[in-house]
């Protein structure tokens, strides 16, 4: 990280320091999805995020969610297909980043052996990084999990559904620990008046507007409303470093 940036990140930090409430001081934040805008936004607030097989990874709904929580063992169990351009699990069906440049698989400039070794080089990360989060989990360090909220999902049954996760979470033997559901601004009437209807470990805020699904790294929705939330809920894990080299180490 430059010089000037480690002072800004540092001003803001002494700043935010006596606005927060202790109880929203977290250990560590983790994405759970559903795509890989959470991870970026975290990076670019924090300028670090823990890595963690949720971050860069794609599931297809709540309830595809909770029932890869269900049957967390599944992950990486068997085959990877693709890539198209993402690798897709074929026990669990998420769908991950391989480390090729996306664009040489739509456009079919990359050559079988490279395919081959993102392959293996996949499986071998996500056995990892599986292994990682359920140790994370089980640790009795204070967690905050983040869980971004598909538009088409928002009605009456989406409160059971999150408890539900939540409650998958702790079958998985998940300690001391809250989620925290991210939606759009345009949907906060409905969580108005469903909040009662979540438990009291489920956090609701909104963001002004989630980044398209093609456009999750693009610079023009890093400042939608996520500041305000990692001002909110912080964490500061202690060794860790500002600026990680690379996504998936």
């Amino acid at each position: 990280m430059k010089t000037k940036t480690k002072i800004r990140t540092a001003i803001r930090d002494f700043k935010l320091f006596f606005k927060r409430k202790k109880e929203n001081k977290f250990d560590y934040i983790f994405s759970l999805g559903y795509n890989c805008e959470i991870g970026y936004r975290i990076y670019d607030f924090f300028k670090f995020e823990e890595s963690n097989i949720f971050n860069w990874s794609g599931t297809d709904s709540t309830d595809h969610l909770i029932w890869v929580m269900n049957n967390f063992d599944k992950i990486g169990s068997g085959d990877f297909k693709g890539p198209n351009p993402l690798w897709k699990c074929v026990e669990s069906k998420m769908r991950f980043h391989g480390k090729v440049d996306m664009n040489k698989y739509i456009n079919k400039t990359a050559d079988e052996e490279t395919i081959k070794k993102d392959k293996e080089d996949l499986i071998s990360r996500v056995a990892y990084l599986k292994s990682k989060f359920l140790k994370m989990a089980k640790s009795p360090s204070k967690k905050l999990y983040v869980y971004k909220i598909r538009n088409k999902e928002i009605d009456e049954t989406l409160p059971s559904k999150i408890n539900k996760l939540y409650e998958s979470m702790q079958n998985l033997g998940t300690q001391n620990f809250k989620v925290l559901v991210l939606y759009e601004k345009k949907n906060e009437e409905f969580f108005e008046k469903e909040k009662n209807n979540f438990s009291e470990n489920i956090i609701l805020r909104s963001v002004d507007f989630f980044a398209p699904d093609d456009r999750v790294t693009d610079r023009a929705f890093q400042n939608n409303g996520y500041d305000k939330i990692w001002e909110e809920f912080y964490c500061t894990p202690k060794g860790k470093k500002r600026v990680k080299k690379y996504k998936f180490e």
